[in-house]
């Protein structure tokens, strides 16, 4: 297997996805999965491409058309099939993590994939099932896979957007259940999501467009429009293929921007 921050298949895989391009991703992921067949973060980036590809399907049926409007609605409804397949992919990729975490538990191959899992499982939790409670268990899990990784490499910033991302859900969680939500060293501070995030957005690996999408949301929430629009545009050039990206930017330019 590669190094887990070389450009390649799977960092090409995200980027497709991100470019609304799945045939691509998923190709990216097979062509990789055929010459490392027991690389732990291909099979985390398939379930991740697969994951994240159906809720981008799903978002222009709700109102809100977007993440945290999922968030705070109904489910997502997934067929069994999908939902079986990309735990199926989770499950093998935290098999093989086991190994290498075996003899260094510092092995940061394993460390990136077993926190991208966390984060699907996380997110599938969340958005799909509205099981809060597994999916906060699932998101200190990947919190805590990311400082060990952080640790091991000070350079490996998608950590950052895994901080970032667990200070959001926490800070969007439901009223009633946010009380009872403890994740050590997270206190659902949207002024540090915002910093985390940052961070992931200029360095980051296989977070940078997820972390730069992130902060639109997060910039317009803070009421940041000029900031949310010039990275919008950013990228709407670099992903011209993603149609919901130029939407959110037309209708952020009309100063109605409603994708929160």
């Amino acid at each position: 297997m590669t190094a887990p921050f070389v450009e390649g298949p799977l960092r090409q895989a995200v980027r497709h996805l991100f470019n609304a391009d799945h045939e691509a991703s998923q190709s990216a992921v097979a062509g990789y999965l055929r010459q490392y067949p027991c690389d732990p973060l291909a099979y985390a980036v398939s379930a991740a491409v697969r994951f994240y590809h159906y809720v981008s399907l799903r978002l222009p049926e709700r109102q809100t058309k977007s993440i945290v409007g999922v968030l705070l609605g109904p489910g997502l409804g997934m067929p069994q099939a999908m939902q079986k397949e990309i735990g199926a992919a989770l499950r093998r990729a935290q098999t093989l993590a086991a190994a290498p975490l075996a003899s260094d538990p510092s092995d940061p191959n394993a460390l990136l994939a077993l926190s991208i899992a966390e984060g699907v499982n996380r997110d599938g939790l969340a958005l799909v099932s509205k099981k809060w409670n597994a999916s906060v268990a699932h998101a200190e899990r990947a919190y805590t896979l990311a400082r060990r990784l952080l640790e091991r490499d000070p350079l490996a910033h998608d950590a950052y957007f895994v901080f970032g991302s667990t200070e959001y859900l926490v800070w969007r969680i439901p009223g009633p259940i946010r009380p009872f939500v403890r994740i050590p060293g997270v206190s659902g501070d949207k002024k540090k999501a915002i910093a985390f995030c940052q961070i992931a957005a200029k360095s980051g690996f296989y977070f940078q467009e997820f972390s730069r999408r992130t902060l639109v949301n997060l910039y317009v929430e803070e009421g940041k429009l000029v900031e949310a629009e010039h990275l919008l545009s950013e990228l709407v050039v670099e992903f011209p293929g993603n149609h919901m990206l130029k939407a959110d930017l037309q209708k952020l330019q009309g100063r109605s921007y409603h994708g929160l």
